[in-house]
This record gives C-alpha cells, sequence and structure tokens, in this order.
C-alpha cells in the first residue's frame, strides 16, 4: 500500500481556489476547482483544463505545502514572477513546490502519443 503523504486529505481554501481557476481563466484555459494527486510521494493540487485544446489539456501542479504556506495573493505572485503562464503553455503540464527560499518548476511527463504532432 502506498503511503500518503501526511496532509493530502486537506482541502483548497476557497479563496486560493477562485484565485487559481481566475489566473488560469485569465490565460484562456477553462479549469474546474482543484483536484489531488500524488506525484513522486508528494502531494499536489491540480487545476487541469476540461475542454482540452487541439494540442492537450493545460494543468497547473501546485505543490499542498505551498497552498498550505501561501495566501492566494501571494501565490499567484509566485506564479507569475516564475512565469508558470508561460511554462504552462509551452508545456502543458508543469508543476511548482518550494525549495528552500526559492521554488521549482518542472514539466509534468506526458503519456506516449500525447505529444502534439510537428507538421
Amino acid at each position: 500500500m502506498t503511503d500518503i503523504p501526511q496532509g493530502l486529505n486537506s482541502q483548497v481554501p476557497p479563496a486560493t481556489d477562485a484565485a487559481i481557476v481566475a489566473w488560469m481563466g485569465a490565460r484562456g484555459w477553462k479549469v474546474a476547482s482543484a483536484r489531488q494527486e500524488v506525484e513522486m510521494e508528494l502531494g499536489f493540487h491540480v487545476w487541469q483544463e476540461h475542454k482540452p485544446t487541439a494540442g492537450g489539456s493545460h494543468a497547473l501542479w501546485i505543490a499542498q505545502s505551498m497552498v498550505r504556506h501561501l495566501s492566494a495573493e501571494q501565490l499567484v505572485k509566485v506564479l507569475d514572477r516564475e512565469d508558470m503562464g508561460e511554462e504552462i503553455r509551452i508545456s502543458l503540464k508543469v508543476s511548482i513546490q518550494e525549495r528552500g527560499n526559492e521554488y521549482r518548476v518542472l514539466v509534468i511527463s506526458r503519456h506516449s502519443g500525447e505529444w502534439p504532432r510537428q507538421e
């Protein structure tokens, strides 16, 4: 049985959920409220486009610890400062997590066949 990271069942504060939905919407991605996922033993909150574009579904994975420690306003500032909108536009699925006083942005691997074809 897989160990679930402590606090995985924590909910996204409504103000944070609304702020991330609005942040993604401002970039053209209509997303539903966050769902929870575990990746490499870390808990994430995931906002994913529910009507994917031709290239695939854009998704933002934010480490649960960031949602817990940052206000909605602080979290949006981090996303802007780290240029996450551009990262998602290019890679479709990206995650961000705290690393001390900095942040780590990672591209989430796509399944085989999920990459758009080059003409």
